[in-house]
């Protein structure tokens, strides 16, 4: 049996990062999983140069924490939608060394691939880097005006709703022309549309259309997400099926106990387990 390891949503959270390293060390997974919102939010004008610091200084030390402490264990994370994606050169560098990143890509750990997708629906918040149309179809986010910063910058940025390209459904699309998707371990920081995965306090589903409908077109047997912190508290469940699809999130619930799912990659279905540490 080969033992995985997933978690998302740390948000630069030192006690969650600290927990996440005592599991790799007790349990020694052949791979670990964060899939999303590595850094602390950071929001204002010195957003971006704070989350630098920590990826630089703190995650990196992480990482290597984590190779003393499991060897084995392949590190593999992604940025989510409050990481400012000026600093996804921070992780480039590191790639392949310490960790290797998901994002639009496809790695293999053992014989599994694995890919990775940071986008998410068009958000009520301020931080734009990570976020997408979903599928083409009509919309109307709360908040389509914000800040971005791919040219290296924070600069102002408004999402036209007369353009509603480049999508989600795209971008996965593209990636599975790179794997079989069907028989992918696939990591969205979304989760998808209509699930027990994607529903916020008043009990509306705010997860991806495309998302969603990728995973009934393919039928992979694992998405895994996040970004909806509260949805398993909320639904009452942090796992859901769309057809053979299993889909999870594991939740952080805004407290010092980091919370993930361990599983074996060739049976999730069967072995997938919630751990709340502590």
């Amino acid at each position: 049996m080969s033992e995985w390891l997933y978690t998302s949503d740390l948000h630069g959270q030192s006690a969650l990062y600290e927990q996440l390293l005592a599991t790799v060390a007790a349990h020694r997974p052949a791979v670990a999983i964060i899939g999303g919102d590595l850094a602390p939010h950071s929001g204002g004008a010195d957003g971006i140069q704070r989350q630098r610091v920590f990826l630089e200084g703190f995650l990196v030390e992480f990482a290597r924490r984590v190779r003393e402490a499991s060897p084995a264990t392949s590190l593999l994370l992604m940025m989510g939608n409050d990481d400012w994606a000026a600093n996804h050169g921070s992780l480039e560098r590191r790639d392949g060394d310490l960790w290797r990143l998901l994002h639009d890509r496809v790695v293999s750990v053992g014989g599994v691939a694995v890919a990775g997708l940071s986008w998410v629906p068009i958000t009520p918040g301020g931080l734009k880097d990570w976020e997408r149309w979903d599928d083409g179809a009509p919309e109307t986010p709360v908040r389509l005006d914000g800040w971005a910063s791919r040219g290296g910058a924070r600069a102002p940025y408004v999402f036209d709703p007369d353009r509603r390209e480049p999508t989600i459904a795209a971008a996965l699309d593209d990636l599975a022309r790179r794997t079989a998707a069907g028989e992918t371990v696939w990591v969205t920081h979304s989760p998808p549309r209509a699930t027990r995965c994607d529903m916020i306090g008043a009990r509306v589903h705010v997860g991806s259309r495309a998302i969603r409908a990728f995973a009934e077109r393919h039928q992979p047997p694992l998405v895994l997400s996040g970004h909806i912190h509260e949805s398993p508290r909320i639904s009452g469940a942090w796992r859901d099926a769309i057809g053979a699809t299993v889909v999870v999130n594991p939740g952080q619930f805004g407290t010092d106990r980091l919370c993930g799912v361990r599983f074996d990659p060739s049976r999730p279905g069967e072995t997938l387990r919630h751990t709340v540490h502590g």
